[in-house]
């Protein structure tokens, strides 16, 4: 089963970034955004898979605290800030 989680997340993040290189070809602010908010997805995405694979390596209990909340700080900032970056584009067009 965790060979699955492996496989099914990798795959989500290389369609993110694929879809986001994708987007970054296009003109206008639009694309762009939507862009940045799938490579957000991206880095949630690689961020999941780290703590999949240390959860079942059993390596997260040696992962500090502070590296795992800059982990998640990682990743609620990359969502945030693409998602704040879209709904503000979406409001200037």
């Amino acid at each position: 089963m965790i060979l699955a989680v492996y496989i099914m997340g990798v795959a989500t993040v290389l369609l993110s970034v694929w879809a986001a290189c994708a987007f970054a070809r296009q003109r206008g602010a639009l694309p762009r955004a939507l862009s940045a908010q799938l490579l957000g997805e991206a880095v949630i995405g690689v961020g999941t898979l780290a703590f999949a694979w240390g959860a079942h390596s059993g390596s997260l209990t040696h992962w500090s605290p502070e590296f795992q909340s800059a982990l998640r700080v990682t990743m609620f900032a990359a969502t945030s800030l693409t998602t704040a970056h879209l709904v503000f584009t979406i409001r200037n067009l």
